[in-house]
């Protein structure tokens, strides 16, 4: 609304210039509060598109949304302008007790994207606080290893294949985007040395952190889950564990999805449906609506806002999902 009304700025000073009978043509103090508080508003306007899209992320970006609002937040603090300082109080009062609970598995979603690793970590953590950046990195890499320590002890053992190279040949004759191309072309690179880490027994989880850094330039649409797909052979347990955590939802499924679609499954000429078939008409139903290619392509739209067969953005809040390591 903010960002619309900012649009016709001029619209409604000409109007305020030619009509007598208008009287409520803010002020040049109120524009300048809406084109700030649109400003404050706008990273939480594109973390909610993200999370409650039709498409479902990997939880590697949601790290580092949250910690785009909390360098939002803490900008406003110090804000000359009493009301954003005012609300800035007020929501990181709120974002405190989640960031708290929540911060060490989402860190391990973006440790575990190719592109961030621990390196991007401590340049976010330094920039919030240089006092507290060590040890807070020092506390995620705990607990990491010891979550991958589980892992390593209760998977069971795994035939090594030849490679990354053997799935990205076996796509060879098939449409590859520039992405899939390039990471075939690191695999190729990396698999020089799987062989003595194999026979040396390094940690898999040291010889991933050690690696350099994949582009963000050239992976800037780099699909993490494939990439974690691509490199199994190299890092079997490992893989298991990032698909484990990449795959957490930051959100479950509004009901309203459900129920927007449920009077044009289960009327007069179908009230005798088994459960069992009501469930997957609408699931299917669902489906195809969530998974389309192009944002709002295949989707209905009600009067009240819901989008029908995907995610609702309106009349529920966003549940989190409740994952803690163990201290």
């Amino acid at each position: 609304m903010l960002e619309s009304a900012i649009k016709y700025r001029k619209a409604f000073e000409y109007l305020k210039a030619t009509d007598h009978a208008y009287k409520y043509c803010p002020s040049v103090d109120e524009w300048g509060r809406a084109e700030k508080i649109c400003e404050f508003l706008y990273p939480f306007y594109e973390t909610t598109n993200l999370i409650s899209g039709t498409s479902y992320p990997t939880s590697n970006l949601y790290f580092l949304q949250v910690y785009h609002i909390q360098c939002v937040l803490m900008g406003s603090l110090r804000s000359e302008d009493e009301l954003l300082r005012s609300m800035g109080e007020k929501m990181m009062n709120k974002f405190k007790k989640y960031w708290k609970k929540y911060s060490v598995i989402l860190a391990f979603g973006a440790i575990l994207d190719p592109r961030l690793k621990i390196s991007t970590l401590e340049l976010m953590y330094e920039k919030i606080d240089v006092e507290t950046a060590k040890g807070k990195v020092e506390h995620v890499k705990k607990k990491l290893y010891k979550l991958f320590e589980k892992y390593d002890k209760n998977s069971l053992p795994t035939v090594q294949a030849q490679g990354p190279s053997n799935q990205s040949s076996s796509m060879a004759h098939t449409p590859e985007s520039a992405s899939k191309k390039r990471l075939a072309i690191v695999g190729k690179l990396m698999k020089r040395n799987h062989q003595a880490e194999v026979s040396s027994g390094k940690n898999p989880l040291d010889t991933y952190l050690e690696e350099p850094l994949l582009s963000k330039d050239c992976f800037e649409d780099l699909d993490v889950l494939e990439w974690w797909k691509l490199y199994e052979s190299r890092y079997p347990k490992l893989s298991i564990m990032a698909r484990d955590l990449l795959s957490i939802p930051i959100t479950t499924v509004a009901s309203e999805s459900a129920f927007s679609i449920g009077a044009h499954v289960i009327n007069k000429y179908r009230s005798q449906m088994l459960p069992e078939n009501v469930e997957a008409v609408i699931c299917t139903r669902n489906w195809n609506k969530g998974f389309v290619d192009g944002e709002g392509e295949g989707e209905d739209v009600n009067p009240q806002g819901a989008r029908r067969g995907g995610v609702s953005t309106s009349g529920s809040d966003s549940n989190f999902v409740d994952l803690e390591v163990d201290n």
